[in-house]
């Protein structure tokens, strides 16, 4: 399949991450949108200060294991502001990522013979790590107001799952938002039941007025995590958990030695110390998010009279179809240089979920990239009542 060139665009040798060497656009990734502007000088002079702070043979002389004191306490304080509470730093673990971080929970607290609990469309990887581990996944029905309470009640029932993965927030791939009355009665099922809560956070701090997350109504069965590789720099992989108590936190995630490399980078770890001891790491959201939202009226003038489920804090936008397959879609999409993710990639084996596509509006290097992709993916849709 040969992709037809990026016409008129002037790209070509600036190296765009969003283009491979194809010519692809590639929107089936979900990358934050570059804000070198202010993202350069501040990392910058961020990294200086640990430099000046720490002589990098040290710096990098070993694993950070959990993470050091002072990086727990960042942590501490940077999950704080979404937690609403003040967080013990023993109960925080620094991991290299937040799917390092899900590798590691897994074995753990599901373990073999027990299964795991996900929404009906969720994050592709997380199967392929319980499938690694021989952890029986059972989905649970999602509606236009996130994971269905009903269903998830049915499914402890029956299932008795160990654990509940999900995302409140931009659900991904829908990007459904859960209503706070939603949040406060899944927190009221894992209760009654017993399930372990593993709350995957990480689009969160885009929402312009983000709500409370599932794991402050239920700290004591809950495992939270909020990364940075959504929100800051997708290089920036970093994630920070918050387990139910420290010893559970130590049981999880110690001896640090195992087989898969959770440990978070020396020289990432200092620096996301240092931009949160500083609050510039709220400078680099702030302009992040502000040129997200410029993306998404793009998106919304692009694709014009379309249905489409978006949010202008949401890396994703994600567009029902009718009448037609979502792959085939996508392929045809794809022929014309331009990659989206069909919601089939995100369902189980076997079932056939509702026909859409995703379209990751970050990853592009400019708005003009973007732009040309938006009008070839609407060239490719079908006017599905669409009002020109």
């Amino acid at each position: 399949m040969e992709a037809i060139p990026l016409a008129n665009l002037s790209l070509r040798g600036r190296g765009d991450r969003a283009i491979s060497s194809d010519g692809v656009i590639r929107l089936a990734l979900n990358h934050p949108p570059p804000v070198p502007d202010v993202f350069n000088p501040i990392v910058s002079d961020a990294l200086q200060r640990v430099l000046a702070k720490n002589q990098p043979a040290e710096l990098m002389a070993t694993h950070r294991w959990t993470g050091t004191e002072e990086d727990r306490q960042r942590g501490a304080a940077f999950v704080a502001r979404r937690l609403r509470e003040s967080t013990d730093p023993d109960r925080v673990v620094l991991t290299h990522s937040t799917q390092a971080a899900i590798h590691m929970l897994l074995p753990t607290i599901v373990g073999n013979g027990r299964s795991l609990a996900v929404e009906q469309l969720s994050y592709p990887p997380v199967r392929s790590f319980a499938a690694r581990y021989r952890i029986r996944v059972v989905d649970v029905a999602i509606d236009e107001d996130g994971l269905n309470p009903d269903a998830l009640e049915e499914v402890c029932r029956r299932e008795r799952p160990a654990a509940l993965y999900l995302l409140s927030t931009f659900q991904n791939p829908t990007t459904v938002t859960m209503s706070v009355g939603r949040r406060q009665a899944i927190a009221a099922i894992a209760r009654r039941h017993q399930v372990q809560l593993i709350e995957d956070d990480v689009y969160s701090l885009l929402a312009a007025s983000p709500l409370p997350p599932i794991s402050a109504f239920v700290p004591e069965l809950s495992w939270y995590l909020l990364g940075t590789a959504k929100s800051f720099s997708a290089g920036l992989k970093l994630a920070f958990l918050v387990a139910p108590n420290a010893a559970e936190a130590e049981r999880a995630f110690w001896p640090g030695v195992r087989a898969t490399y959770w440990m978070a980078s020396p020289v990432s770890a200092a620096l996301m110390a240092e931009l949160i001891s500083s609050g510039e790491d709220l400078k680099i959201l702030a302009a992040v998010k502000g040129e997200l939202a410029a993306r998404h009226q793009l998106v919304l003038s692009g694709l014009k009279g379309t249905p489409l489920a978006s949010d202008p804090g949401c890396l994703h936008v994600w567009i029902p179809l009718k009448c037609v397959s979502s792959t085939e879609i996508a392929s045809t999409i794809l022929a014309d240089g331009v990659q989206v993710a069909a919601s089939a990639g995100y369902a189980r084996n076997g079932w056939i979920p509702p026909e859409a596509i995703r379209i990751g509006i970050g990853n592009p290097e400019s708005r003009s990239v973007l732009k040309e992709a938006i009008s070839r993916i609407r060239r490719a849709l079908p006017s599905q009542g669409r009002k020109e």
